[in-house]
């Protein structure tokens, strides 16, 4: 690793919510990508996990810390209380860490203006990735291809405490809140395309779900610009996605794609009006205007 002694070490963080499923799987991953004389210590917080989340975290050699409140931003700033190194590294409870993370991610934190370096994520679930890949191909230009995270990353531990407090205007945005904070800074925020970690996920409907459940969330943030999602557009794109289908399946020759496509897009019809039923929407859809009185 250019500029780093090889023998460094680095703390490990993560910070979880019942993530009994998939944290087994990650935690293996983690202990065979990092070497063991590497890391000092190994930094969980958990979200009131209702499962055996704490239980495999601790058989896994990790400490474990609960989140003082609720949500990753919390999370994040639990856990840097408890760093000690000039690094750290941190991952979240459904990544798999890409196998060329610790030969590339570490050498770029020998620039001492980078605060942070990270590798992508891709679902584990192939025709997810194809659909995502193809919108990003389609969308280039309009879409970011490249959203930055904190579920494979190497942070400047110094650099992270001056930054500050990771911002706690939205449950799931973390990162995106981190990141344009640190933007405002000189320091860089480098992201490496050629290390590619595994965002395990379910399948085609739980996904949608999630999306839909977690994005609900956003629109309720002052830190996010998105709306709650509208019907009659989540429709129409249903209605036009055996046309979209046909692309894919020849543009990225998965001919899987004919049916699979059509199908995404129908959960998503489905998932709007099951949360839309049980009141998620609501106060994302209230009008904002200088006469709105907000409560707690």
């Amino acid at each position: 690793m250019t500029g780093l002694n090889k023998s460094f070490k680095i703390d490990l963080c993560m910070w979880t919510k019942n993530g009994e499923a998939t944290l087994p799987k990650v935690l293996e991953q983690i202990n065979k990508i990092i070497p063991h004389e590497n890391i000092c210590c190994k930094i969980l917080v958990d979200d009131q996990s209702t499962d055996r989340t704490v239980e495999i975290a601790k058989e896994h050699g990790w400490t474990v810390y609960s989140n003082p409140h609720n949500g990753i931003p919390s999370g994040v700033n639990e856990a840097l209380k408890h760093v000690d190194q000039e690094f750290f590294a941190s991952f979240e409870q459904d990544i798999l860490l890409s196998p060329d993370w610790w030969n590339k991610i570490p050498r770029y934190m020998s620039d001492p203006q980078v605060i942070c370096a990270q590798g992508i994520r891709v679902s584990d679930e192939k025709l997810l990735r194809v659909f995502d890949e193809w919108q990003h191909a389609t969308h280039r230009g309009k879409l970011p291809i490249i959203v930055q995270g904190i579920d494979n990353n190497m942070f400047r531990t110094k650099l992270m405490r001056a930054v500050g407090e990771v911002p706690d205007v939205c449950p799931i945005c973390a990162d995106s809140a981190l990141h344009k904070t640190i933007s405002r800074t000189r320091f860089k925020w480098i992201t490496d395309v050629n290390v590619v970690s595994l965002h395990i996920r379910k399948g085609l409907k739980e996904s949608v779900y999630h999306q839909i459940k977690l994005g609900t969330l956003c629109t309720q943030s002052p830190l996010c610009a998105a709306n709650a999602p509208n019907l009659k557009g989540v429709f129409r794109v249903f209605v036009t996605s055996p046309l979209r289908a046909i692309q894919i399946a020849v543009t990225r020759n998965c001919p899987s794609a004919v049916w699979a496509y059509p199908l995404y897009r129908f959960y998503f019809v489905d998932a709007t009006l099951k949360f839309g039923r049980e009141g998620y929407f609501d106060s994302a859809n209230k009008p904002k205007s200088s006469n709105t009185t907000k409560t707690k």
